[in-house]
C-alpha cells in the first residue's frame, strides 16, 4: 500500500510539473517548519508554551503572545492575557515562554471542566494568537483536552532555544493593538462610537463606509463583554453566556456592524460585505 501511494506522487508532481513540485516543498516546509506552539509543563513552571519555528528558513520576529480561554456552557469561565515583547526585544527564534498566570487561572485552564455542567471539557478552548513584528498574526486554536493531554507530553528542547521566566501576563488592556511604548500621530483618541450608550448619551458619529453588508454571523468563542451590544443593539443580542444575532435583523447601519466587528476583542464577528452599487442593484 505505501508503495503505491509512494507511486501515485511520483506521478503527481512528473505531471504537474515544477511548480506542483515547489507548491509541495513549500506545504511541507510550513508543516513541518513553520510557525507551531505547544503547551508544556516543566518542574520550573506549572505551564509553558513553547512558540517555535525553522529558524534558518523564516526570518519571525514575534513580539505578543496572546492567549484566550472559554467554557462555551452555561456559566463557563473565561480569561485573556497576553504577553508583550517591545521591538527593540522582538523574538526572532525559537523560545519558551513560562506563563506566570495567577494560581487559580492556571487551575481553570487545566482542570477537568466546569463541574456543574458535563460537556464543559468538551466545549472549551484554548486560543493562542502569535504576533510578529511586521503585524501578522497565527491563531491556534486548541481544544482543552487535547490541551490537558499535551501537559503530560515528554518534549525535547533544542538548547539554542531561549527561555522566558521572567515575563508578567500585560497590566494594559489585552483588547486593545494600541502598543503603550509606541508613538502615535494623534494625543487624543477620538472617542469610540457608541461609547456613550453606558451614560444615556447619543453614540457619537461613525465615519460612512463605501460598503453594504448582507450577511453577519458570529463564530465560536464569544467571551460575552457586550461590546458588539453597544455598537450594534438592533443586531446584536448578547445573552447570559453567548451572543447572537437578532433575527430578522436590519443590515443597514453597515458602519456600525463594521464597529462591532473591529470592537470584538476576540474577533468572532463576520460579516459579508459588497459595494453599495452592487446591493441597491436589480438582481
Amino acid at each position: 500500500m505505501a508503495n503505491l501511494l509512494l507511486s501515485a506522487l511520483v506521478v503527481f508532481l512528473l505531471l504537474g510539473g515544477p511548480l506542483t513540485l515547489y507548491a509541495v516543498i513549500v506545504i511541507l516546509n510550513n508543516v513541518w517548519g513553520g510557525l507551531k506552539v505547544k503547551f508544556l509543563k516543566t518542574p520550573e513552571n506549572p505551564l509553558s508554551l513553547l512558540v517555535s519555528w525553522d529558524n534558518e528558513s523564516y526570518e519571525i520576529k514575534v513580539t505578543r503572545i496572546k492567549l484566550d480561554f472559554i467554557e462555551l456552557v452555561p456559566g463557563g469561565r473565561a480569561l485573556s492575557h497576553s504577553f508583550t515583547f517591545e521591538d527593540s526585544s522582538a523574538k526572532n527564534k525559537s523560545f519558551v515562554l513560562a506563563l506566570k498566570l495567577p494560581e487559580d487561572e492556571i487551575k481553570i485552564l487545566t482542570d477537568a471542566g466546569l463541574s456543574t455542567h458535563p460537556r464543559a471539557l468538551k466545549q472549551s478552548t484554548i486560543s493562542v494568537e502569535v504576533e510578529t513584528l511586521n503585524g501578522e498574526t497565527r491563531r491556534f486554536k486548541i481544544p482543552k483536552a487535547k490541551f490537558i493531554k499535551s501537559l503530560s507530553d515528554t518534549i525535547e528542547i533544542d538548547s539554542e532555544t531561549e527561555i522566558v521566566t521572567d515575563k508578567n501576563p500585560d497590566s494594559w488592556s489585552v483588547q486593545t493593538r494600541v502598543f503603550p511604548w509606541k508613538k502615535v500621530e494623534e494625543e487624543v483618541e477620538a472617542p469610540k462610537a457608541g461609547a456613550a450608550k453606558a451614560t444615556g448619551g447619543a453614540p457619537a458619529p461613525r465615519a460612512p463606509v463605501d460598503f453594504a453588508v448582507t450577511k453577519v454571523w458570529i463564530e465560536p468563542g464569544c467571551i460575552v463583554c457586550d461590546a458588539c451590544e453597544a455598537e450594534a443593539p438592533l443586531v446584536f443580542w448578547v445573552k447570559e453566556d453567548t451572543c447572537i444575532v437578532r433575527e430578522n435583523a436590519p443590515l443597514d447601519d453597515a458602519a456600525a456592524i463594521k464597529a462591532a466587528a473591529e470592537g470584538c476583542p476576540v474577533d468572532v464577528i463576520k460579516f459579508t460585505k459588497v459595494p453599495k452599487a452592487a446591493a441597491t442593484s436589480p438582481a
